[in-house]
């Protein structure tokens, strides 16, 4: 304490204010006087804390300063042997005042009473150094109290390996229960207590070195022990005072301490369970841990003794994890700071080599050999490799072991949903259990008779190398930081473990970790920033050897335990002899008859606690609440989910739902939403596999009165195959084009004529559907819009979503999203696309779950055949397809209109019922036959109803026409002016007049006489003049008879159909059957052109397309009939 100005304590100069001057000097002297009463108070705390009473060191021996000293340590065998006057540690200096005349009396006065009253601390333990003494000699009434005093101190602070004890002489059988009385000789300091025993200087313990302190009770000056107390150690007295014998005679000390015989009794007896662990060779392998964890031998760990149970104590989540170069335990606390732990949350780093990963299995192993899976659930996340947790997956307290992070980046995200997840499960858990604030009241409440709460048991999050997963994923600091803030109260601990730490990558959570763990660092820097010390980074070479920090000063050097080597055992067959129940008279008859040990090479300490673990919790019935399922296996088979869940709803696969820690089954249901389904997918993931799928997951569900299947295959041909199922009608593939449109017909007929049935088309590479056959794109896109109304569906395939029109895609809302080619096509999450693995069947579910495809094998189509064989299910009516021949005769006779083919959706016979026919077609397409089958059934009209002109430059129809039923035949350009005249002339002669009334313009009456069926073949072949008159009348064809009968070549037609009278003709929308063309040619009368064989063509009447079919052929098929 800083001295005091002795210019006030002078007397005040003339003109002063005496009085003014020592009130100033006496408020300074209490101010001093109060700082001198609190550095007292806190110098006795410090001393007691140091030196606590003889009968209160009972209430230590279950704490962490049980043997808190170290061979090491300056206060190692320091002892208190009283209280007594001690000075203040901060005295009050006071320099020479000078002539005493000279001062003020009544400040001089105040200042030798402040001096007197805070200078000297009464009752302050008086301690006294052993090792600077090696003989001590205790005399008087209270001898044997003082050393029961000075031995019970020294054997709570000090281990067996620190502090050996030996007696000679009566009274003191209580030591046997000290540990320190087991082996002596192998304690750092021996301390040999001689009572009542009379030497003479012969005795050799007299100048035996290795004994530290030799303390002689009820000494006496005669012996020679005494003696030299007296002259070469210290002599004291313990009487009523406490004193010491020096060379001006008997100093008095204080009063001496005292410590009865019963009390210290209590106190040995208690210190018998504690033990270090053992420094033989077992220690080098694993049997340290066991020693730290109470447990003589790995055969302890039965279903019956294993896990009696930690919750609401003090020694929950509190577990050894090694020991102090002396010997100390040094144990973790996960438990948060409020329960007495370091926790909960903590950060380990090392070096390569330091143990950082055998630290990590040790504190695994031991809270698992201590903790019940009810207590404890452990997820151990290892970013690169996977070896530092390998054997601790079989663990029943493990809820997860994630691996290989670095190599799949999917895993990562499953990870931080599958924690994010559990954050919310607990946090639910506790607001359904009626509103907890925390884990710790759910668990009083359910372990005070709430029976109806499962338990919640604490989870213990360990990453190692987390410093590498955060420069990869660095969004991983905000969950860690989320865990950090929400931990507490949840029971969630985090152990964040990396080879190095570099600088910025806690981002926030630095704040959270209150414990650190430092093992040997590449740098100081490193260790500095871990421990805020250096001492890290100097440690030596030696795996497990590092340093603790829990709170702001506190480090502790440790040397982590080891559970990987050979496993230490009992041998129990080569024990001296059998075991029996005697009176305990000391260490020595369990010395020798202790049991002998084996190292086990076939196993670790490690494993067999996985072991005893997995066997005791089968027989409680324990197991962890897994909040991590294995990742999507590469394949899953349809027959391992295929299930029926309903109408119209097929089990495809699974999804993977990480945060809701479950993998659900991948319902399509078609019910919902149009029953569209689309696949977007890029090359080899699994499209074709996935149409498949569902198809067979309706079949194994459906019977065929339900559901019926079309089918086009346009990818790599692996639908053909479902063509044996009773519910598919057709199937086709690329090369059946003529199959591929009679599909499209027939499912388009179904709109039209809707059936109770249900049907599907399936598309297998739309994109295909768009390159090569465009004809087929308007009548699939029209099936998506109304095909629901009908009950017909859609499920289509494609490479990319573009591909679809919106006017498709935008009605299709059951969408499967595989891998793409380019994420950023997606179309329901691009970041989501980017992290799907390059597998077939692996892909994105509509809002957005990682979903995998089920595999559905031809095995798979037999069985499913087969059931619904054996359950009597008649397969679907088969696609009828259009035969390559048909006579007119076969033909039905229609309602109205002539026949000349069959087909549409039902192929049902065609017939031509509408004043204007054309027909387009390449050379050999049928155009001719289609004349003759059509000018046949006209003249089955009769000439009273019908004529033909027929205009035949190519003389195709010559001598195949009924003679009777000709009005007009031309094979000339001269002779086709004549008949177009006459024609016209006939025509226009029967053109309204003024005089018609309107009822005979609505009979069309005011003329007679049969229609006229004007029949050109090749009409690219008639000059575009002599058809101008024509044009004319084309308006008024209805009412003046006209039927126009078209044949024309589909080469040029594009540039023909701006010609005036094809242009007049298209105007009065004739039907049109376009046969065979070029697809170059573009649309023809909005009918896109495909290859088609001989007589097949694509019908369409009053511009809306019925479907293909096939020309009737009438008489005798000769070939030169055919163009």
């Amino acid at each position: 304490m800083m001295g005091m100005s002795m210019l006030m304590m002078f007397s005040p100069p003339q003109g002063r204010d005496v009085d003014e001057t020592r009130r100033t000097y006496l408020r300074h002297l209490a101010v001093l006087r109060e700082k001198a009463l609190v550095n007292a108070a806190a110098q006795r705390a410090h001393e007691l804390h140091r030196h606590p009473e003889p009968t209160d060191l009972w209430a230590g021996v279950d704490s962490r300063r049980l043997w808190e000293r170290g061979a090491d340590d300056p206060d190692a065998l320091e002892v208190r042997i009283g209280l007594g006057d001690a000075p203040l540690c901060t005295p009050v200096q006071v320099p020479d005042p000078g002539a005493p005349e000279e001062l003020d009396p009544v400040c001089a006065v105040s200042l030798r009473r402040i001096v007197r009253a805070v200078g000297t601390l009464p009752d302050m333990p008086v301690v006294v150094q052993l090792q600077a003494f090696r003989f001590l000699g205790v005399s008087g009434p209270g001898a044997g109290d003082l050393a029961r005093a000075l031995v019970a101190q020294l054997v709570t602070a000090h281990g067996p390996e620190t502090l050996g004890l030996q007696v000679m002489g009566e009274g003191w059988d209580w030591v046997k229960w000290l540990p320190h009385t087991r082996a002596p000789e192998q304690a750092a300091h021996r301390i040999l207590i001689v009572d009542d025993v009379v030497t003479t200087g012969t005795e050799a313990f007299l100048d035996d070195p290795t004994w530290t302190t030799i303390i002689d009770v009820g000494s006496r000056s005669t012996t020679a022990l005494g003696l030299r107390a007296e002259q070469e150690g210290l002599a004291l007295g313990a009487g009523a005072d406490l004193s010491v014998h020096t060379a001006a005679g008997v100093e008095i000390l204080g009063r001496p301490d005292r410590l009865r015989t019963e009390d210290v009794v209590v106190l040995a007896r208690a210190l018998t369970r504690y033990r270090r662990p053992d420094t033989g060779a077992g220690s080098a392998g694993s049997g340290d841990l066991l020693s730290l964890l109470g447990i003589a031998d790995i055969d302890q760990l039965t279903a019956g003794t294993m896990w009696p149970g930690r919750e609401q104590s003090r020694q929950r989540l509190a577990v050894p994890v090694g020991t102090t170069p002396q010997g100390a335990p040094v144990r973790l606390d996960l438990k948060e700071s409020a329960h007495g732990g370091m926790g909960p949350h903590g950060l380990c780093i090392g070096a390569t080599g330091s143990g950082k990963s055998e630290l990590l299995r040790t504190l695994v192993v031991s809270l698992a050999a201590t903790h019940s899976p009810d207590e404890l659930n452990l997820v151990l996340v290892d970013f690169k490799g996977g070896a530092t947790f390998l054997g601790l997956e079989s663990l029943p307290h493990t809820s997860a072991v994630i691996t290989n992070l670095a190599d799949e980046s999917i895993l990562v995200e499953r990870m931080y949903d599958a924690i994010s997840g559990e954050m919310t499960r607990r946090q639910e858990a506790l607001r359904a259990a009626g509103n907890f604030a925390n884990v710790t009241d759910y668990t009083n409440a359910r372990l005070n008779g709430r029976d109806d709460l499962a338990p919640l048991p604490a989870l213990l999050i360990v990453v190692d190398e987390f410093s590498e997963l955060l420069g990869t994923h660095p969004d991983f600091a905000d969950l860690f930081v989320a865990v950090g803030r929400l931990g507490r109260s949840l029971h969630v601990h985090l152990l964040l473990a990396s080879q190095r730490l570099e600088e910025g990558r806690l981002r926030g959570l630095d704040s959270h970790l209150s414990y650190r763990i430092g093992l040997k660092t590449f740098s100081a820097a490193e260790s500095r920033q871990v421990l805020g010390v250096v001492d890290a980074h100097h440690l030596p070479a030696q795996p497990g050897a590092g340093y603790l920090k829990h709170d702001a000063d506190d480090i502790t050097r440790f040397q982590a335990s080891y559970v990987s080597g050979p496993l230490p055992r009992r041998d129990v067959a080569a024990a001296p002899g059998q075991g029996r129940v005697s009176l305990f008279t000391g260490w020595d008859q369990f010395d020798t008859a202790e049991t002998p040990t084996r190292l086990d090479e076939s196993t670790t300490l490690l494993d067999a606690v996985v072991d005893a673990a997995r066997v005791t919790a089968d027989v409680r019935g324990q197991r962890a609440h897994r909040i991590w399922l294995p990742p999507l296996p590469e394949v899953i088979e349809l027959a391992g989910v295929a299930e029926d869940v309903g109408e119209l709803k097929a089990v495809v696969g699974i999804i993977d739902r990480p945060f809701h820690q479950r993998q659900d089954p991948l319902v399509v249901d078609l019910a919902t939403g149009g029953g569209h389904v689309a696949v977007c997918g890029g090359p080899q993931t699994g499209k074709s596999t996935a149409l498949r799928t569902i198809v067979a997951s309706l079949a194994a569900t459906h019977d065929t009165a339900n559901v019926r299947f079309y089918v086009l295959d346009l990818g790599g041909g692996v639908l053909g195959t479902l063509d044996r199922l009773p519910h598919v009608a057709g199937v086709a593939g690329r090369a059946e084009p003529e199959r591929m449109r009679r599909i499209v017909d027939e499912v388009t007929g179904l709109v039209e004529e809707p059936e109770q049935r249900h049907t599907f088309l399936v598309v297998d590479g739309w994109h295909a559907v768009v390159a090569d056959f465009e004809d087929l794109v308007d009548p699939v896109t029209r099936l998506a819009a109304d095909g629901p109304s009908a009950r017909v569906h859609l499920i289509i395939s494609t490479p990319r979503w573009t591909v679809l029109r919106p006017a498709v895609r935008d009605l299709i809302t059951h969408r499967l999203e595989l891998k793409l080619g380019e994420a950023m096509d997606s179309l329901i999450d691009r970041k989501a696309q980017q992290k799907l693995p390059a597998l077939p069947g692996r892909g994105l579910t509509g809002d957005g779950g990682t979903m995998l495809i089920a595999l559905s094998s031809t095995q798979d189509l037999a069985h499913i055949t087969a059931t619904a064989h054996d359950a009597g299910q008649a397969p679907v009516p088969r696609l009828r397809v259009l035969p390559g021949h048909i006579d007119a005769a076969e033909l039905a006779e229609p309602e109205s209109g002539v026949p000349f083919a069959v087909g549409g959706p039902r192929l049902e016979t065609l017939a031509w019922d509408s004043p204007h026919l054309v027909c387009i077609g390449g050379q050999g397409s049928g155009k001719s036959t289609l004349l003759h089958t059509l000018t046949a059934g006209i003249a089955r009209l009769g000439r009273d109803h019908a004529r033909l002109v027929v205009i035949d430059h190519r003389r195709a129809l010559l001598g195949r026409l009924d003679e009777a039923m000709v009005a007009a035949y031309s094979a000339t350009t001269t002779a086709t002016e004549k008949v177009l005249d006459d024609t016209v002339t006939t025509l226009t002669a029967r053109l309204p007049g003024p005089e018609i009334t309107p009822e005979q313009l609505a009979a069309r009456s005011w003329w007679s006489g049969p229609d006229i069926h004007l029949v050109i073949d090749d009409l690219d072949l008639v000059p575009e003049p002599s058809l101008h008159r024509l044009t004319e009348l084309l308006p008024h064809a209805r009412d003046i008879g006209l039927h126009l009968v078209l044949a024309r070549k589909s080469g040029g037609i594009g540039r023909a159909m701006f010609s005036p009278f094809l242009s007049a003709v298209r105007d009065q929308t004739p039907a049109v059957l376009l046969l065979d063309a070029d697809r170059e040619e573009g649309t023809v009368f909005g009918i896109r052109p495909v290859a088609q064989p001989p007589g097949r063509g694509t019908w369409q009447v009053r511009g809306e397309t019925v479907g293909i079919c096939q020309v009737a052929v009438t008489g005798p098929a000769a070939a030169g009939g055919e163009e």
